[in-house]
């Protein structure tokens, strides 16, 4: 999402990050991979359990997650340990103007993310449909 951030201000997207570990560990993260967006913090994870996201050994720590581990490691990324709850599954949600969540994407594993064009596609027709010209 950082390499297409000017996309993603053309569509007057807002993208926010939501963590639940401590905020210095959050924080470490973002410098880590892109501090663009802002970051809040949840630590109770209310926001993870409204939005129904799932923790899950298995599916945190499969094959596809540790080859994911490996080309970053020998691409030159370090390891930062493990932060917070390994288990936990995240997910992208597209929420419009008017507080409708327009894309729930919870993510299956670790690694699964929906597509930049996917999100982008998405975010054009909600702006088409706000602002038709």
């Amino acid at each position: 999402m950082c390499q297409r951030k000017d996309d993603l201000d053309q569509v007057n997207a807002q993208v926010l990050v939501i963590g639940f570990g401590a905020e210095q560990s959050g924080h470490h993260w973002l410098e880590q991979t892109c501090d663009l967006f802002p970051l809040l913090l949840d630590p109770q994870r209310e926001v993870y359990r409204m939005y129904n996201l799932k923790a899950s050994w298995l599916r945190s720590w499969n094959p596809r997650t540790l080859r994911f581990y490996i080309r970053a490691l020998k691409s030159g990324r370090k390891w930062r340990g493990i932060q917070g709850n390994s288990n936990q599954l995240g997910g992208d949600f597209i929420v419009g103007a008017d507080g409708i969540i327009r894309l729930a994407y919870r993510s299956g594993e670790a690694t699964d993310r929906p597509e930049i064009e996917q999100l982008l596609a998405l975010l054009r027709t909600l702006q088409q449909d706000r602002d038709p010209r």
